[in-house]
């Protein structure tokens, strides 16, 4: 039988910003109209966080620890939450600003810029775990394999936040001198992450006092508008469709801010350049 499968993972944010890998979502549309959605939660990473970033995922009891949740002919609860119901009346709209032209419930989730308040989950594409062999941008499940860690930064601040991305990532370091694993995970979160959260918040408080010079001394205007060129989108457009970039690189890539802007400039060029 035929069946469309939209994946997703599911992020805890915390006071920082960081985001926290807590489960992976499969949403399978079969041909016969019958659907399911299949949770994967990541208990790793669940463990390392406080009650006030994370109160479990709507709708599952994740005291049972099982593996796989899975919900058959039924929108779940943080799914419902989240998105439009069919027969909302700007749902066209509302699928218009993502660039969708069809209904998809997670798809829809992922695209959004809208926030749903109740909590501090969000929802994300899935991405295929990497193997590196050089430091990297760390993402869920990602195995990065080093000499040491030397090799990763001379700079302190450089050297903590990887070693802390790797962990809240719920990914693999292993290096000579140094692992970090499922076994590790929470002991080395519990060692980086009162380091990490001070140099961040030392650099936000250094970056707040440069902005306040700056707005007197009248040479602050704030973000400026990103011009993006057409060769660009169109070389960032390919190495997304071919998986090489997740959605937060491309946005970075072109400068966009807004998931709803850079699906809506995806689907103009697409448009534009298919009548060609």
């Amino acid at each position: 039988m035929k069946k469309h499968v939209t994946k997703a993972t599911i992020f805890a944010v915390d006071q920082l910003s960081d985001k926290y890998p807590v489960c992976c979502l499969e949403q399978i549309y079969y041909e016969d109209d019958t659907f399911e959605y299949i949770f994967k939660p990541n208990y790793s990473v669940i463990s390392l966080l406080a009650s006030e970033v994370f109160q479990g995922i709507p709708g599952l009891n994740l005291e049972l620890r099982k593996e796989r949740y899975v919900r058959k002919d039924r929108i779940p609860t943080f799914i419902y939450e989240r998105t439009p119901q069919k027969n909302r009346e700007d749902l066209w709209e509302l699928l218009e600003e993502v660039g969708m032209d069809t209904f998809n419930h997670l798809e829809w989730l992922i695209r959004t810029d809208k926030t749903y308040t109740g909590d501090h989950l969000i929802a994300e594409a899935y991405q295929k775990p990497r193997v590196h062999r050089s430091p990297a941008a760390a993402h869920c499940g990602d195995r990065f394999i080093l000499k040491d860690i030397k090799s990763i930064s001379t700079d302190n601040y450089a050297l903590i936040k990887f070693l802390h991305d790797v962990t809240i990532q719920g990914a693999t370091l292993e290096a000579d001198d140094f692992t970090i694993d499922d076994d590790n995970r929470k002991t080395i979160f519990a060692l980086i992450h009162p380091l990490y959260e001070n140099e961040v918040m030392k650099r936000k408080a250094t970056q707040k006092i440069g902005i306040n010079k700056a707005k007197k001394a009248g040479k602050y205007t704030g973000r400026k508008k990103i011009h993006v060129s057409i060769p660009l989108l169109h070389e960032v457009i390919q190495r997304r469709d071919r998986g090489e970039l997740t959605l937060e690189e491309a946005m970075n890539e072109l400068g966009i801010q807004s998931k709803s802007t850079f699906y809506r400039r995806v689907r103009e060029f697409k448009e534009k350049h298919s009548m060609e």
